[in-house]
């Protein structure tokens, strides 16, 4: 059997991704560590509530792509908007979905599509369409966490005259005195807003967790099973450790730091991302350089191109004759590179904005010529991998069909500003605005944030210099200037069966770094699948690894885990008939690991709507 190797934190040097410590513990003040909170009871009053269930409106697509699928339903169901105070404040409603396993039912099976604030309603039934043995095996059981999607919806109001008294800066890269105001200020708005209602202190992961042990008890299910992605393994890790004999099979796939604080996740992922597109991406479209035009034969000439193209689009943003921005670019490579399938998308948004700069519109907007011009530029074989439906709606030149709805821009906290300040700018006197449901308050709630924006500062101008694609990402969170506690814990997970973890090596949403030293605080509460020379963020369902793959239907479908930790292979990148290998943090190239054979192009449509929305909000 293989061994699981040590975390190698510096990669060799012929990778542009230089060493980063994993952890912030050193420059951060010492805070007091986090207490468990007590254990609610649940009044009897919710669970005797009426539950007026209705055929889900995505339940024809589902049936329409496996049509002997069981009929979903949906409802919404009453919860205490705090649960330690089911009286002092008005009852929300959380939206759940829900089917009754075909055959013999091991259980109640739920799921978590990451975010913080991914929408999960359809996520359940999404995977069962790729992996039809959840529809006889599990009663399946899709919610909304509380504050997103159709449950009662986070609002952060602020107002039309504070939009626009803010400050603003052409690029957020160019770490100037004007960038930091910036960035203090949009925090200080952003924190006020999601702040403004009750409901706002409420919205967090231990508030969900009671969410979820309540559902668990309204289905008069024994234990609760999971398969949970990226921040779905912060709940579920938050629930194993609340309800640890409640705990069935939990698969945590992609996995943050769930044993520390929001603030050690968020500050992996400069070189995270980065060491994705410098290992993975970039290389992909040097390789495919005469299927692709314009944009290098190697690594140096993409990454060239592509700061070019950035700076063009920074230049014309600061003489005021355009909305293009260099760092929204940033964003939307960051985001987009989360699938591997996603390289053919990601490498045409490089070519859309190089487009642009060639011929700006007078509109000071990307327009449909643009759009056009990039598709063409790319070859028929990698146009197999995307639609220009979905690439036209993506940029809004042409009205979105349903089908590729999910293909808009990514949405960031700066996005939402942007667009927010746009109205306002039109509206006369001042007026009450709702930025909608942020899922960064959820970050906020759930742990200690140094209060001080000095420190966000000073991190973000370290992290620009070192990691030159999007170090400078974080700048300062709202979360410094939240005014409640957090409702933290710590996690030991106690007395709970084992978990299985999946983790591809080069994620660049939640760097391999963290999710093993995460394992290495619960060894005795968890598995640890590694998958060599892998970034997909998100693996188990249609993976790229079809051992990663069987590992865990074995545990899902039996209840059966490996004996040790284990190290899988996985399949080629789009378009590519071998693996490249990359020298990463699992550092197994020296051992000969079997290869999975390739899979299909594509997940199903629904599922993969699921993944591209939390992947265009991660910004968040």
């Amino acid at each position: 059997m293989i061994r699981l190797p040590k975390i190698a934190l510096a990669l060799a040097a012929a990778l542009v991704v230089p060493q980063v410590a994993i952890s912030s513990a050193a420059a951060a003040p010492a805070a007091r560590g986090p207490v468990d909170p007590p254990v609610p009871s649940i009044p009897q009053r919710y669970l005797d509530q009426p539950v007026n269930w209705q055929v889900c409106a995505f339940d024809a697509q589902v049936k329409q792509l496996y049509p002997q699928a069981p009929t979903t339903n949906c409802a919404k169901v009453k919860v205490p908007m705090d649960w330690a105070n089911p009286d002092a404040h008005p009852d929300v409603e959380v939206a759940i979905a829900y089917s009754k396993a075909t055959g013999t039912s091991k259980g109640l099976m739920t799921t978590n599509p990451g975010g913080p604030g991914g929408a999960g309603l359809t996520l359940s039934a999404s995977l069962a369409i790729e992996k039809t043995r959840l529809f006889s095996d599990f009663d399946l059981l899709g919610f909304d966490p509380r504050g997103f999607g159709q449950s009662t919806p986070l609002q952060c109001l602020t107002t039309t005259e504070k939009l626009n008294a803010l400050p603003t800066t052409p690029d957020f890269k160019e770490r100037t005195r004007q960038t930091h105001q910036v960035e203090v200020a949009e925090a200080k708005l952003f924190a006020e807003a999601c702040s403004a209602t009750e409901f706002g202190q409420f919205v967090s992961s231990q508030q969900t967790v009671y969410d979820m042990e309540f559902l668990r008890a309204l289905f008069k299910a024994r234990q609760l099973n999971l398969i949970g992605y990226s921040y779905g393994t912060w709940l579920g890790g938050w629930y194993a450790d609340t309800y640890p004999s409640k705990v069935g099979r939990f698969v945590i796939d992609s996995n943050m730091d769930w044993t520390h604080t929001q603030w050690d996740n968020v500050n992996f992922d400069p070189f995270s991302g980065q060491r994705r597109r410098d290992t993975q991406l970039f290389p992909w479209i040097a390789r495919h350089a005469d299927q692709i035009d314009g944009l290098g034969s190697t690594f140096k000439q993409v990454r060239g191109n592509y700061n070019a193209i950035r700076a063009g689009l920074v230049k014309l943003v600061k003489a005021g004759t355009s909305t293009v921005r260099g760092d929204d670019l940033d964003g939307t490579i960051y985001s987009t590179q989360y699938g591997n399938v996603r390289f053919i998308r990601a490498t045409l948004d490089i070519l859309v904005h190089d487009e642009y700069l060639k011929d700006p519109s007078a509109s000071g907007d990307i327009e449909l010529r643009h759009v056009d011009r990039a598709w063409a530029r790319i070859s028929p074989e990698l146009q197999a991998f995307e639609t220009l439906a979905a690439m036209r709606a993506r940029y809004g030149v042409t009205p979105a069909p349903a089908a590729t709805a999910a293909a808009v821009k990514v949405d960031s906290t700066h996005s939402i500003l942007a667009d927010a300040r746009e109205a306002a700018a039109k509206s006369s006197g001042d007026a009450v605005v709702n930025l909608g449901a942020v899922g960064t308050t959820v970050r906020c709630n759930d742990t200690r944030w140094n209060s001080d924006p000095r420190f966000y500062l000073r991190e973000a101008d370290r992290m620009a210099a070192r990691y030159d694609f999007f170090g400078y990402m974080n700048g300062v969170p709202f979360c410094a200037f939240w005014p409640y506690e957090p409702q933290d814990r710590k996690l030991d997970l106690k007395g709970s069966p084992r978990m299985l973890m999946i983790q591809g090596e080069l994620d660049p949403a939640t760097a391999y770094e963290g999710a093993l030293r995460t394992h290495k605080d619960t060894a005795k509460a968890t598995r640890f699948v590694a998958i060599d020379d892998e970034g997909q963020h998100g693996q188990y369902v249609g993976s790229a690894s079809a051992c990663a793959e069987a590992i865990g239907d074995t545990f899902v479908f039996t209840g059966e885990l490996p004996g040790k930790n284990q190290l899988c292979g996985t399949s080629p990148l789009p378009a590519e008939l071998s693996v490249y290998p990359v020298n990463g943090p699992v550092d197994g190239n020296a051992v000969h690991l079997p290869n999975s054979k390739p899979r299909g192009d594509r997940i199903n449509p629904l599922l993969q709507r699921n993944l591209d929305i939390v992947a265009n909000g991660t910004l968040r």
